[in-house]
């Protein structure tokens, strides 16, 4: 998403009332609002500067969800999860800061936008971030969570160049049913998966999109997991990774958790580097 640049009082008032305090009631940095970022569902990320110059970007709720207390305590166990989980390739969170009762997340700021211009490029081009992503995910079960909504969007870029597994709104321990939080990358309620089998199903989706360029089940996601158009990959080399994509959404994400998606990776190697 395009970024928009901040030009009204107001949002820059109420930015600036809510990063007064930090979760241990003592001044913050001072951050104060550069530029819009983005938005979802019940929050908006700013990007923020502190008096030093060190950027981070702000997450916090949108106006209409301010005073909505189930809201609140998403970000804020965001935040507790982000610490949990913390790791190579996961988005870091500096602080939690709140102003009367209103909780917003101060994190890594990722300049470079999202993996979605990369879907069906030659694989040396996305490669390196699928990587990245398969590694944090590995880390982030190790910790006992799923994430809950890997997805080309949820893959931003590091000044650096370097990718990052972000929004962890949806997580949840592994021994919790998958979240259905985007359609495209969910398996079917009546499969009743698990988190782990969700992510792995997701994984194997964005591996599939990042191969072909298209969603194996469209934008609503799959009714009938068999049911995968006949795709044929314009470079020959990456046949391997659309084959190991498809066998694991076949599978419905039944497969040896994330690791299975290390061997993928490793079977075009050589060829890809």
């Amino acid at each position: 998403m395009r970024a928009r640049a901040l030009v009204t009082g107001p949002d820059e008032g109420a930015i600036g009332n809510l990063l007064r305090s930090s979760r241990a009631g003592s001044l913050t940095r001072g951050w104060r609002p550069i530029a819009f970022v983005g938005s979802g569902g019940t929050a908006e990320v700013w990007r923020v500067v502190a008096a030093d110059g060190s950027e981070a970007a702000l997450k916090m709720l949108k106006p209409e969800w301010r005073h909505h207390s189930a809201a609140a305590t998403l970000l804020r166990r965001e935040y507790e999860v982000l610490w949990q989980v913390a790791g190579a390739n996961v988005v870091r969170v500096y602080e939690l800061v709140e102003q009367d009762a209103v909780p917003a997340l101060v994190m890594e700021y990722l300049p470079h936008g999202d993996l979605v211009p990369l879907l069906g490029a030659p694989p040396q081009h996305w490669l390196p971030a699928f990587r990245s992503v398969v590694g944090a995910l590995l880390g982030v079960h190790r910790c006992g969570f799923g994430h809950g909504d890997v997805k080309a969007r949820n893959v931003l870029f590091a000044a650096d160049g370097s990718a990052r597994l972000v929004d962890f709104t949806t997580a949840e321990r592994l021994e919790s049913p998958a979240a259905i939080s985007t359609a495209a990358y969910s398996l079917p309620a009546s499969l009743k998966a698990g988190a782990r089998d969700g992510d792995c199903f997701a994984l194997a989706v964005l591996l599939y999109e990042l191969v072909t360029g298209r969603l194996p089940y469209g934008r609503d996601g799959p009714t009938d997991l068999g049911a995968l158009p006949a795709v044929a990959v314009s470079d020959p080399r990456a046949a391997p990774l659309l084959a190991g994509a498809t066998a694991a959404l076949r599978a419905g994400g039944r497969v040896q958790g994330v690791s299975y998606f290390v061997d993928v990776i490793e079977s075009v190697g050589p060829v890809f580097g």
